[in-house]
């Protein structure tokens, strides 16, 4: 089952930056919304997740959309799903 995945996040959260330091760290390409700086991701983010709390990974799947937060979470997430998978570890 293919995941398609975006990130919430904002420039100056420095749980956004830990989760950002991780994707540059194993080459993980994932669209960025900014929440403060566009109003629009901001509405999605509340809207579909219920919070306004970043970073949190926007998962869509075939089964539908799931929402994570919690930088580790989101962490720990892609590393078992991109990085163990693809044999990056």
């Amino acid at each position: 089952m293919s995941e398609s995945y975006l990130l919430y996040h904002y420039a100056s959260c420095p749980f956004c930056a830990r989760v950002d330091r991780f994707l540059d760290q194993f080459d993980i390409d994932i669209e960025h919304r900014d929440t403060l700086r566009d109003p629009q991701a901001h509405t999605e983010l509340v809207a579909g997740g219920g919070h306004s709390t970043v970073p949190c990974l926007r998962i869509s799947s075939g089964s539908g959309v799931r929402w994570l937060y919690e930088s580790l979470d989101i962490m720990k997430y892609l590393h078992d799903r991109l990085v163990v998978r693809e044999g990056q570890a």
